[in-house]
């Protein structure tokens, strides 16, 4: 967990009610959808959906119906749409969890090849041949 999560987590456990919690932290409340956020994403980085299509190894139909929110992608779509975007380990992990999954764990094993290959800015497929060299699944469908 990172540091403004454990301090956020800290805060609410010692806050007198929610409501005082909320106010003070109301600015730091995530209030996107998945799909806002990523179109949020793709704005802030100046990147097209064919972008992250062709930097993702998915498809473009599933890729443009999980950015206009007509579907929730898996733990694994997920993490290669943010390869496609080309984000840091701190906007992958806040990505899962508005998508509803858990953070990239460094003491799960796949998660922490995954976790090396965000920080050393590698690519899905370099990502992929990692995973696969260490007999854990792919992230796409090299060997499902």
């Amino acid at each position: 967990m990172g540091e403004t999560s454990y301090k956020s987590n800290r805060n609410l456990l010692g806050a007198e009610s929610i409501a005082s919690f909320l106010a003070t932290n109301q600015n730091n409340m995530l209030y996107m959808t998945l799909s806002e956020y990523l179109m949020a994403l793709l704005k802030q980085r100046n990147l097209r959906r064919s972008d992250v299509v062709r930097d993702s190894g998915l498809e473009k139909a599933y890729v443009y119906q999980i950015f206009n929110g007509e579907k929730k992608p898996s733990r694994d779509k997920l993490i290669a749409i943010t390869f496609g975007l080309h984000l840091p380990v701190e906007e992958t992990q806040r990505t899962l969890k508005l998508g509803g999954y858990s953070e990239l764990y460094a003491r799960v094993a796949r998660d922490a090849v995954i976790l090396f290959a965000v920080s050393h800015e590698k690519d899905i497929w370099e990502t992929d041949s990692l995973l696969h060299n260490n007999g854990f699944p792919t992230l796409l469908a090299l060997d499902k």
